[in-house]
């Protein structure tokens, strides 16, 4: 026991955190279709994005480490310009309102699907989809006070062991998924060789799925805004004594490198595995779909435990991403706006503003009528679109004197910097117009 609790006591704070929130529905969507529609040939696109990743998330903790006191976007607005503060708060703000209602939806239809009570198809009797609802209606309600309670009870330090316990269930969820689909090694190997797969035709329509917008939504999974603008709040509140910022890079690159790194890997290949081999692969987009169909990936007689452990697995995925997402607007917000941000048992204001953005997606959840799983990975394609004016500005600021004082960026790190800000920004100007097509 005493060895869990300092293995544990290794990989617990805020680069845990943020990959337990990373590790999210938009993740499992984004993986569990890229492998339906594309088997294993997008697997080398994880390992591309994750340097750059913990790179990245390092250099934005640093931050917030080494400025206990000013929320980054008060050092947007103090370093830079406070209009590009602001657009960016405009910006992200309803993107993350979208993208906590997107996390609810999935939370609440993989847990109702756990009892075989679907979403209504096309067709479905009307007093189904009333039903359904209302169900869906009362069940996200109570979720959103279970996070409430997990959130406001006892401050930033619960949060974080929560968050990391969660992140390690998720892990081995999908884990236990994706093993049966390791018997086909080579054509895994295959995957981690950089090549372009074909669009994909969806029988019976006149839809495309696209290669580009799911490497866009791969590299917007985990190179997301919020993971940038997010853990400098995180570190600072974490912050105890002088910062050890050799001890925290190497939380990020177990949290962000490896843990983040096998799930990626383990869905994708859960899903290419389970899904791709079926004749109607090219048409699965939602959780129910693609956890019914995983029964594939256990033994005869077992299958029954695909979906269950699925479900499992991304209900608790939806709930980490939607917990960053909550926190984090509500660290813009206040520190926007001049008001205490940091996460403390007796910031009252951050109780209530936690309050109006966990009961707020919750409550408009159930009325946004389009596939959970789907619209999760439209929205880390829209991350893909902003993720380069973010990346811009850690660089700026990890390069500020005024900002990081003896421990501005080296010229190692830079580099890195740089390919990362280079990388986005050609997918986002070079794939725009097929994310742009997918979507409408």
């Amino acid at each position: 026991m005493s060895k869990i609790t300092g293995l544990f006591s290794k990989i617990v704070g805020p680069a845990a955190v943020m990959a337990a929130g990373t590790m999210g529905a938009g993740a499992v969507a984004t993986f569990i279709l890229a492998g339906a529609w594309f088997r294993y040939d997008l697997l080398w696109v994880v390992v591309a994005i994750l340097p750059l990743f913990v790179i990245f998330v390092d250099s934005a903790s640093r931050i917030g480490l080494l400025n206990t006191d000013d929320g980054i976007l008060s050092l947007i607005r103090s370093q830079i310009h406070p209009s590009l503060a602001w657009l960016i708060l405009l910006i992200n703000v309803p993107v993350h309102l979208l993208v906590a209602m997107g996390q609810m939806s999935v939370m609440t239809s993989a847990l109702m699907s756990v009892f075989t009570f679907y979403p209504p198809e096309a067709g479905a009797p009307s007093d189904y989809v009333q039903t359904y609802r209302i169900a869906e209606t009362a069940l996200s309600l109570v979720v959103a006070t279970f996070i409430y309670w997990l959130l406001s009870s006892n401050g930033y330090e619960r949060m974080q062991k929560a968050m990391t316990s969660l992140m390690i269930v998720m892990l081995v969820c999908f884990l236990v998924v994706a093993l049966r689909g390791f018997q086909e090694l080579p054509a895994i190997l295959a995957g981690f060789v950089p090549k372009i797969p074909d669009d994909l035709a969806v029988p019976g329509s006149d839809s495309m799925r696209l290669s580009g917008p799911s490497i866009m939504a791969i590299i917007g999974t985990a190179l997301a805004p919020a993971a940038l603008l997010g853990i400098p709040y995180m570190s600072a509140d974490n912050s105890k004594g002088t910062p050890d910022l050799k001890r925290e890079f190497r939380k990020a690159v177990i949290n962000l490198g490896v843990v983040f790194g096998c799930y990626s890997i383990f869905v994708m290949v859960a899903g290419g595995f389970a899904l791709y081999g079926l004749a109607d692969h090219a048409q699965i987009d939602t959780v129910h779909e693609a956890g019914r169909v995983l029964v594939k990936a256990f033994p005869a007689g077992l299958g029954f435990l695909g979906p269950l452990i699925f479900s499992i697995g991304i209900s608790l995925a939806a709930l980490t991403t939607f917990v960053v997402v909550v926190q984090v607007v509500s660290y813009w917000l206040l520190d926007m706006l001049g008001f205490d941000w940091h996460d403390r048992a007796d910031n009252v204001r951050f109780k209530h503003m936690l309050k109006f953005w966990i009961f707020v997606p919750a409550i408009l959840a159930p009325f946004w009528s389009f596939p959970a799983l789907l619209k999760v990975l439209l929205l880390m394609g829209v991350n893909a679109l902003l993720i380069p004016m973010v990346m811009i500005i850690v660089i700026v600021l990890v390069n500020r004197q005024q900002v990081m004082g003896p421990y501005r960026a080296n010229t190692g790190r830079n580099a890195i910097l740089v390919i990362g800000a280079i990388i986005s920004i050609w997918l986002s100007v070079v794939k725009l117009p097929g994310y742009i097509a997918m979507v409408f």
